[in-house]
């Protein structure tokens, strides 16, 4: 647990390193829940004193291909712009044409590891597929075994 507003308000930086066994939600969503994550927030307060945490996260995941269902190593590196807001602030309207940066309601004691899973699984592909592979194909299916044959004799019968 962490302020995330007092580290940025002192311009601190955090970082560490966190086995993807140890992250449950994380671990259930990939082929192979090995690898460590490497994580860094940096707070930063602008000339406006608006507080932001610049997160950097990298991990290589082994995920399913969704084509072949072989195994898919994939890098990912997150680099996301946050700025805190207390709870029940709204967004300050500058922000909400700014696609650079996402808001985040903290409060004052924020689960650092529940933030790097949760930005990990929405960094994580919706459909991942290797570049080029081929669905897997049954081998020594004989026609006439074939649900299908069936449905091709009523038709001849009609």
């Amino acid at each position: 647990m962490i302020d995330l507003r007092a580290l940025a308000r002192d311009g601190r930086l955090v970082q560490g390193e966190v086995p993807v066994t140890r992250l449950g939600r994380l671990a259930g969503s990939v082929l192979e829940p090995s690898g460590t994550v490497v994580f860094s927030f940096q707070g930063e307060r602008d000339d406006e004193g608006k507080l932001y945490v610049d997160v950097r996260i990298q991990v290589g995941l082994a995920l399913e291909c969704q084509r072949c269902l072989g195994a898919l190593e994939w890098p990912c590196d997150v680099q996301n712009r946050l700025l805190l807001l207390r709870s029940g602030d709204p967004l300050p309207e500058d922000e909400l044409e700014n696609d650079a940066v996402d808001a985040l309601e903290v409060e004052p004691l924020t689960d650092l590891l529940a933030l790097v899973e949760d930005e990990v699984l929405l960094a994580l592909p919706l459909v991942p597929r290797h570049d080029d592979c081929e669905p897997p194909v049954k081998t020594g299916v004989d026609e006439e075994t074939s649900p299908f044959a069936v449905l091709r004799q009523l038709r001849g019968k009609v």
